[in-house]
C-alpha cells in the first residue's frame, strides 16, 4: 500500500533518537507502505523528562511529531512518548504516538499498556529520579534499558519489547491516515 499523493519512498522524521523507537517506526511505517526513510531528530517534547497522565503524554508526543516535520521535512512527523497514569490505583505505562501528515491531518494510537511495579511509580512520585528509565537501571543494574527492550522487555522476559510497543502505537495512529475518506 502506498501513501496517497507520494511518488517514491516515503521520508519519515521521528522526533526521537532513540533507537528501539526508531526500529518500531520503521517497522510500522514499512508494514504498510514498502521501504521508507526515517530520520531521527532531537526535538524538545514540552513535557517534563517523565510525563505522568495522558494528556501530558499526548502533549509530548505530539510536540514531537510537530517539531521533527517541521525540522526534517518529512512527509510524516512521528512523535512517540512514554508515560504512565492511575486506573483504580494502578499505575499503567503506556506508549503513546502521534502521527503528523505533511499535507495535514494528525493521528494518535496508544501501545497494549501494563501495570508499572508500584515501587517503580513510588520512586518517581519521590523525586528520586527524572524518568522512570532512570528508576529502572538502578533498580535492575544496566544502563539505557529504555533504549533497548525497556522496562516491558526485561518484564516479560523479552517475549514484548519497547520496539514492539512503539511498532504497534505508530500502527494505531495511521488509522486515519490508511482511511483517509473517514476522517474527510
Amino acid at each position: 500500500m502506498r501513501a496517497a499523493g507520494c511518488g517514491g519512498r516515503l521520508k519519515v522524521a521521528a522526533g526521537t533518537r532513540n533507537p528501539a523507537k526508531l526500529k518500531g517506526i520503521e517497522r510500522a511505517f514499512r508494514e504498510f507502505f514498502g521501504e521508507v526513510e526515517v530520520v531521527g531528530v532531537g526535538v524538545d517534547p514540552g513535557v517534563p523528562r517523565q510525563p505522568v497522565g495522558l494528556e501530558e503524554t499526548l502533549k509530548g508526543a505530539l510536540n514531537r511529531a510537530v517539531r521533527a516535520l517541521e525540522a526534517a521535512k518529512g512527509d510524516y512527523g512521528v512523535g512517540v512518548e512514554a508515560g504512565f497514569f492511575s486506573l483504580a490505583d494502578v499505575q499503567i505505562e503506556v506508549q503513546v504516538a502521534v502521527v503528523a501528515g505533511k499535507g495535514g491531518g494528525v493521528g494518535v494510537g496508544l501501545s497494549p499498556a501494563f501495570p508499572l511495579p508500584p515501587r517503580f511509580a513510588e520512586a518517581l512520585e519521590r523525586g528520586e529520579a527524572g524518568e522512570l528509565e532512570e528508576v529502572v537501571d538502578r533498580f535492575f543494574g544496566r544502563r539505557g534499558v529504555g533504549e533497548a527492550e525497556g522496562l516491558v522487555g526485561l518484564l516479560t522476559g523479552g517475549k514484548v519489547t519497547r520496539e514492539e510497543l512503539t511498532r504497534l502505537a505508530v500502527m494505531m495512529a495511521l488509522v486515519p491516515f490508511l482511511n483517509r475518506s473517514l476522517w474527510a
